[in-house]
């Protein structure tokens, strides 16, 4: 039995940091898989499942995320959760939907990122994962410097977490009031890129949006990455 998941997200979004890190697959690269993770257009196919060797209860599907005009991916995206929908068995339905949108840009979030809460995801819960949160904390110390050259660099770090939050809320989370379909729960993640960061939040936040069944598929995928993992520290040792 596995979990599978739809994992959503335009270039350089943070997708795959975040797999490696809940699959505990660092230096390890997709199985199964014709192409790493990536907002590549390309040779881009939904369809395509790919695995961890280090995480074999879970299954991935990428998607490419929708930028300007992406009418078409945002069709194959509803495409998918339908058939998938369509699945006898619980494995081979699509479980849950890992939205990756990145606060490292400059213009917050765009119609085209906002297009699939707007059309629905069914009875797919989707978790909307607010990436790269530490960049606001540059923006935030850009616009400080720029609109008060007499604050002293030590004010102006104490100031940065307050209206780097002032400027999440505004840019992103009210978005996401606005929309017809809301996402199930709303994580933010920030350093990934350090050692000793996790992704348990996300972890947590996917067990709740589940319903019974679902969820103990959930439990069994993660306990058999914690069971591998420490059987390999084990024989590292």
């Amino acid at each position: 039995e596995r979990f599978r998941i739809l994992v959503i997200g335009n270039a350089n979004a943070g997708k795959t940091t975040i797999l490696k890190k809940v699959c505990h697959a660092q230096g390890h690269k997709p199985k199964d898989s014709k192409l790493e993770l990536s907002g590549s257009r390309g040779n881009h196919e939904i369809e395509h499942q790919f695995q961890y060797p280090t995480a074999h209860g879970f299954v991935f599907h990428d998607s490419c995320g929708f930028e300007a005009g992406g009418a078409v991916e945002l069709q194959k995206v509803k495409d998918f959760i339908e058939s998938r929908a369509k699945s006898g068995q619980l494995k081979d339905q699509l479980h849950a939907i890992w939205y990756c949108l990145p606060t490292s840009n400059d213009r917050g979030m765009t119609n085209a990122e906002m297009s699939l809460f707007e059309s629905g995801t069914g009875n797919v819960p989707i978790i909307a994962i607010f990436t790269k949160m530490d960049a606001l904390d540059q923006v935030a110390r850009n616009r400080l410097m720029f609109n008060d050259d007499e604050l002293s660099l030590e004010e102006i770090e104490k100031q940065v977490p307050g209206l780097a939050e002032a400027i999440f809320q505004k840019e992103y989370l009210k978005r996401l009031d606005e929309v017809k379909h809301k996402p199930r729960y709303v994580v933010r993640l920030r350093d990934m890129n350090k050692k000793g960061t996790n992704c348990d939040e996300l972890l947590v936040r996917t067990s709740q949006a589940l319903d019974r069944d679902t969820l103990k598929l959930f439990c069994l995928s993660i306990l058999r990455i914690d069971i591998e993992s420490r059987i390999k520290q084990v024989i590292n040792e």
